[in-house]
């Protein structure tokens, strides 16, 4: 059973990052090859709103079910479809002459994958047992990096191949045979208690726990040190002279492959350390591990060493990102999982959309190496957050 859970909860994971990743970062790597600023390249963050702001919605999802496909199950086969649609349909805009088109495709993907996002953590609130939880939050962040490894590592690769009209047919293909799992998932029905009748209960419940403001705090700013490494390490390699196919090699497919293995090994120690003393010790390791890439970025950029930094760089980060996903998840009830799961995760996405568009005003004016450096004192501030106020 658990087998089971963790195929269909990689699945989801996997599909609904593939578009993200592809708008939000193979797209900087053309449009820096197209000589556009690093301010345009950090404003791109803002076409990630809907994921700091899902959380307006995620009541009604709690709340409403589609037909008889299953409470949240059904939700995720319409956003899906949806997606796959969006990507078909982007495949055939004259990119060159029709940036506003596919601005706006591109926030729709944003927005369809948002939405799925809100039901499949739901699903995943309530599919796993706490025991469970290290391993599937690990399967989760692994099935993140793996669309990612799709989106912004082989698209890459594709786009140079191929063109961009076949990689989107392809990407959109993809996600039709990925939906498979899901439609022959039969969901159980889920218990829901009175507080999905109304829209704002649900919020002032979650609100009101102990503690929940500060921890909200240490979401906001935990992850907000790689938004900026992961927005500008492309436009660096780009200033290097690297290819395509080199930075899909490089940051789709070799990193992101790093981030599922370390993901895995974090699920493990996850169960034996505690959510809060992995929180700390991955969070420590990954700011500091976010100081190499001040390496390329003061010329020492030679193909072994780019490799070496880039996968120590995105293991350690996938280390704690599974660590806060796993601690978000503990603090989800599973009658109200969408609504509770997916105010965190908002959070956790302004902190990425600010520290994205900051980090391209600040490269800009002061060059890589200050704003790699501010990524790390960004992760440090988390730590001591969570070290002063969090407790298991």
């Amino acid at each position: 059973m658990l087998y089971y859970k963790l195929i269909l909860l990689a699945t989801l994971y996997t599909s609904q990052f593939i578009p993200t990743t592809f708008f939000l970062q193979t797209l900087p790597v053309f449009m820096r090859q197209q000589n556009m600023s690093l301010e345009g390249i950090g404003f791109l963050g803002f076409l990630i709103i809907p994921s700091g702001l899902k959380f307006l919605w995620s009541p009604l999802i709690d709340r409403y079910r589609i037909g008889n496909l299953g409470h949240y199950r059904g939700w995720i086969i319409c956003f899906q479809l949806l997606l796959a649609s969006i990507i078909f349909f982007s495949a055939f805009i004259d990119i060159q002459n029709n940036l506003i088109s596919l601005l706006i495709c591109m926030f729709l993907a944003c927005l369809f994958s948002a939405s799925q996002d809100i039901a499949t953590d739901a699903l995943a609130v309530n599919l796993l047992e706490p025991q469970e939880r290290g391993l599937g939050n690990a399967i989760q962040a692994g099935g993140n990096f793996f669309g990612a490894i799709i989106g912004g590592g082989w698209a890459l690769i594709l786009l140079e191949k191929v063109g961009w009209r076949y990689s989107l047919i392809a990407m959109s293909v993809f996600m039709l045979l990925n939906l498979v799992p899901t439609l022959l998932y039969r969901e159980q029905a889920i218990a829901k208690s009175k507080v999905n009748k109304s829209y704002f209960q649900a919020f002032i419940r979650f609100f009101s726990r102990p503690k929940m403001l500060p921890w909200l705090f240490v979401v906001l700013l935990y992850m907000a040190g790689e938004s900026i490494t992961t927005t500008m390490i492309r436009p660096l390699l780009v200033d290097k002279g690297l290819s395509l196919s080199d930075i899909g090699w490089l940051l789709g497919v070799v990193s992101y492959s790093a981030r599922i293995a370390l993901a895995l090994v974090a699920g493990v120690m996850i169960t034996r350390l505690g959510r809060r003393r992995s929180l700390i010790l991955f969070g420590l390791i990954a700011a500091f591990t976010a100081l190499l890439y001040i390496l390329p970025a003061i010329d020492v950029a030679s193909l072994p060493v780019l490799y070496a930094v880039c996968i120590l760089v995105s293991g350690t980060q996938s280390m704690a990102y599974t660590a806060l996903l796993s601690a978000m998840m503990d603090k989800s009830d599973r009658a109200t999982a969408a609504t509770d799961y997916t105010i965190q995760v908002s959070v956790m996405f302004l902190g990425g959309i600010a520290a994205t568009v900051l980090s391209g005003i600040v490269a800009q004016q002061t060059g890589y190496t200050i704003t790699f450096i501010i990524s790390a004192v960004v992760n440090l501030l988390s730590v001591f957050f969570i070290i002063k106020f969090i407790v298991d």
